[in-house]
């Protein structure tokens, strides 16, 4: 393979020299290397510039460069600015020290040096307003006043550096009532109320009291059928159309009551009535509203969404009203019918009208395929799982020379210093660059050198689905075994839980705090370890040891609170046991297993339990032995 989509780069970025020199200068350079990042984090530059020429065949000299000119990059000059951007082209590297560089050049107004630099647009929101002011200083207020036009609609406040932008277009007199109730509007949908009221004074003395009208609605949604006489002034229309969408979140039913008497006595475009009515379906779903629900049938059966109808089917599979499941399979896209999920469920209609030939057609079909669904087909057809593997395979001859690509090398050299975020996004960076095929190679090469999330990262993207070697790696086997053999639990359901929580990535930190291979939360790793009686600091999830050690321990904690069910404790282990308890239904309202996990409130919860009990039979095939999706005691029990 040529590698095409990355060749052009190659040739720009700080190239590995011959790899037998760079073996036997290895460890000198990483220790100078070490040495040079100190002396740069503490300025002092004439220790740093003597480190430096000897690191130029370094494969991180370019993060050298990118820390020294990060530092003082009110002291770069354009040309040398785009020099480092074009010598590091094709690494992450160039995003972030544009941030950097146009955001101080921004703060010191220096217009000339910002457009050298960045001729285009920038996508932060910020540099945006910093590039429309470098515009307007150059002479070219068209574009900086279409831009402030754009960047100031918008439902939420801006940043400071856009205060002056919109200033000097407001004092050109190109702020309209038309643009300021666009905004008023996006404020209102953005539950911004102090926003609204800053909007408003911007109208004009004719817009003032439709902004008025505008914040009663918001205020009191549910008086507009008293303060908002029917009118065929479109900002009438407005009104009614997002307050209705607004009143709908907290009263469906008035809600839609209000919506029918002003749509008896106004006309409403297209997209207003769009707006009012896919909140009022959604909410009126939401909340199980019997009273609406005629109105919401007859709504989803002309709106053309499938998110809407598939909240309506998992309504009617909690009840177990199979007749409206039915009935609104039929309101679905053609890509949500070919969805596994619907597919299922179309199969299982089939089976209880007592057509069971076209059921079993169906279950057949999907059982060949390798998922959540295509196990439970399985399973009621009594059929072996389908795996359906690919090998990927990569000669020594192949290997060898995707060990020497720069990325690679830098990759390597990131691990080293135990910089694995950065490392990550090199890989996500040239993930971007390169074809499916490529990527298939790259994960079969990051499979060999142990970076088991990089593999699954670059199989899912080349979308190698059948690659299991690549996708479900058997990292920490032994780590995973010892600590199911403490807790009596089966290893690859462990596995399956880092797999679905991290991709096997030991430092993984998720937005909420959880950290870790199992992604273990801090206050729960506390709990637990307490409970074990084992020493603990919240630093130390990132050990793998300890982070399956704690992980092992709760998800057994869980098992043992639901009677050994895997189903209700993995949905604790996503969403918390108080949840779980909620979600069970009273005993003369149970639902089958498949019901319930279909019907999770959810989606991510939905998705969690299903991944990793599909991910839990992928595990037992991979180690060679059999299992299935559910236990007999998960099947026979009421939820």
């Amino acid at each position: 393979m040529r590698w095409r989509c990355i060749a052009s780069v190659l040739a720009l970025q700080y190239l590995v020299t011959t790899s037998a020199v760079q073996a036997s200068n290895l460890p000198a350079d990483r220790e100078r290397y070490s040495d040079a990042v100190v002396a740069i984090d503490r300025g002092q530059w004439t220790e740093y510039r003597a480190l430096r020429p000897a690191l130029d065949s370094y494969p991180l000299a370019m993060y050298l460069d990118y820390f020294e000119l990060s530092r003082k990059p009110s002291a770069v000059r354009p040309g040398d600015a785009r020099l480092f951007l074009q010598r590091s082209a094709g690494t992450p590297l160039p995003n972030r020290f544009l941030a950097i560089y146009l955001q101080r050049a921004g703060q010191e107004q220096r217009w000339d040096d910002f457009l050298a630099v960045m001729p285009t647009e920038p996508n932060s929101i910020e540099l945006k307003c910093y590039f429309l002011r470098a515009q307007l200083a150059a002479g070219d207020p068209l574009v900086a006043w279409e831009g402030a036009e754009r960047l100031w609609v918008h439902g939420e406040s801006r940043p400071k550096a856009c205060d002056p932008l919109f200033a000097a277009w407001q004092k050109a007199g190109q702020l309209q009532d038309e643009v300021v109730w666009a905004r008023l509007l996006k404020a209102f949908d953005a539950r911004q109320r102090s926003l609204m009221t800053y909007v408003a004074r911007k109208g004009s003395d004719d817009l003032q009291p439709w902004s008025e009208r505008l914040l009663q609605a918001y205020v009191n949604p549910d008086q507009m059928k008293s303060r908002l006489a029917p009118s065929d002034n479109p900002r009438a229309a407005d009104i009614v159309a997002h307050g209705t969408a607004y009143f709908a979140r907290y009263r469906p039913e008035a809600a839609l009551a209000q919506w029918q008497y002003f749509q008896a006595r106004m006309a409403f475009s297209a997209e207003q009535q769009a707006l009012a009515e896919r909140e009022l379906a959604l909410r009126s779903l939401f909340a199980r509203s019997a009273a609406n629900l005629d109105w919401v049938e007859a709504a989803l059966a002309r709106l053309n969404d499938d998110l809407l109808v598939e909240v309506r089917m998992r309504w009617a599979l909690e009840e177990q009203d199979w007749q409206a499941l039915a009935a609104n399979l039929q309101k679905l896209s053609s890509e949500g019918k070919a969805q596994p999920a619907w597919r299922y469920w179309r199969a299982v209609l089939f089976e209880r009208s007592g057509d069971r030939a076209l059921a079993e057609a169906l279950f057949r079909e999907l059982a060949a395929e390798r998922d959540y669904y295509g196990f439970l087909a399985a399973d009621r057809l009594a059929l072996p799982y389908q795996f359906n593997p690919q090998v990927v395979s990569l000669t020594a001859e192949r290997m060898a020379p995707l060990r020497e690509l720069p990325v690679v090398r830098r990759i390597e050299e990131l691990y080293h210093h135990d910089k694995e975020n950065l490392a990550h996004s090199e890989w996500y960076q040239v993930l971007q660059m390169t074809t499916a095929e490529e990527q298939v190679e790259l994960a079969a090469l990051a499979a060999d050198l142990g970076w088991h999330r990089m593999a699954i990262d670059a199989a899912n993207r080349a979308q190698a689905w059948d690659a299991l070697d690549l996708r479900f790696p058997l990292p920490y086997r032994d780590t995973f075994a010892r600590m199911a053999s403490q807790r009596g639990v089966e290893t690859t359901e462990l596995m399956a839980i880092a797999r679905r929580e991290s991709a096997f990535y030991a430092g993984a930190r998720s937005p909420v705090g959880a950290r870790g291979l199992m992604q273990v939360m801090p206050a729960t790793g506390r709990e637990v370890a307490a409970s074990l009686g084992t020493p603990h600091s919240d630093g130390a999830l990132f050990d793998v040891e300890h982070n399956v050690l704690l992980g092992s321990a709760y998800y057994r904690q869980l098992l043992d609170r639901y009677d050994g069910n895997r189903v209700l404790a993995l949905a604790a282990y996503n969403a918390g046991p108080h949840r779980v308890t909620r979600w069970l239904n009273p005993q003369d309202e149970t639902v089958p297993v498949d019901v319930w996990i279909e019907t999770i409130p959810f989606r991510e919860t939905r998705n969690y339990v299903q991944a990793v009990l599909a991910y839990n039979v992928v595990f037992q095939y991979q180690l060679g032995t059999a299992g299935s999706l559910l236990t007999e005691r998960e099947r026979q029990r009421a939820y």
